[in-house]
């Protein structure tokens, strides 16, 4: 990913023309959702509340109904896909395989989102408190990082920094020691994809832009898909989920 940042940063400064990229593939959409994909190359979708990752040469399934509707699914590890269900309050953790290797009913706090974390931990948001946590899945122990924080509109994470937006659309993160940083304030957006403490990418009115909190400014990407419902982007590849496919764009370099 550092070789792609470095080429969106020198053509950013250098001109102010759009970011330049090559459609690599393409899949006949038959699913309901696009959730993202990894760094294998496999991709993940659901249909009436399955699951399904699907790779060039086979594709697995997981469902569980007895948890409700499926919330959230978080990719980006390849080796433990995390799928939360915000209506029972409840997590399940899968293999590379889909098989169950960890799952749990919260009592303590009221997920408003998990999403994933090093060392065998989850970012969440506890709604009765309002505060920010890590919950560690080995020992099943809750910490609390933040103090009472409202009007989340957005979260994501990485291994070691939960992000986050406001319905102000102000920016910031948090260290998994607790330290919060305020980034910047986001333009209007439909979908955003962080990726560090200055840089993101995101979706609006069926475009999809490069920003930086310190230059406050923004710079299209060069995607013409009509009708994008959601996108990734992953080490120099965007995935432009449509209603009828899923295609896949390179930057060139």
């Amino acid at each position: 990913m550092r070789i792609s940042l470095l080429f969106l940063l020198s053509v950013f400064y250098s001109s102010a023309q759009q970011i330049e990229v090559e459609k690599v593939s393409s899949l006949s959409n038959k699913y309901d959702t696009f959730w993202g994909n990894d760094l294998s190359g496999k991709y993940y979708f659901s249909n009436s509340n399955t699951l399904y990752k699907v790779s060039k040469s086979d594709t697995v399934n997981y469902a569980n109904n007895n948890l409700g509707k499926i919330s959230s699914v978080e990719t980006f590890n390849m080796l433990q896909t995390l799928i939360f269900y915000k209506e029972n309050n409840a997590f399940v953790l899968l293999d590379s395989q889909l098989n169950e290797i960890n799952s749990s009913i919260f009592s303590e706090i009221n997920c408003e989102f998990l999403k994933p974390a090093s060392q065998n931990e989850l970012w969440f948001y506890d709604s009765l408190s309002q505060q920010i946590g890590l919950y560690n899945l080995n020992s099943k122990k809750i910490k609390f990082l933040s103090n009472p924080i409202k009007n989340i509109s957005y979260s994501q994470s990485d291994y070691n920094y939960l992000y986050w937006i406001d319905t102000e659309r102000n920016c910031f993160s948090i260290s998994k020691f607790g330290k919060i940083a305020t980034l910047g304030k986001a333009n209007p957006y439909q979908k955003t994809v962080f990726l560090n403490q200055n840089e993101l990418f995101y979706l609006f009115d069926n475009k999809i832009y490069y920003y930086t909190f310190e230059n406050q400014l923004s710079q299209q990407v060069n995607i013409n898909e009509k009708l994008i419902e959601n996108f990734c982007y992953t080490d120099g590849f965007f995935s432009i989920f449509t209603n009828y496919q899923l295609s896949t764009y390179q930057i060139k370099k």
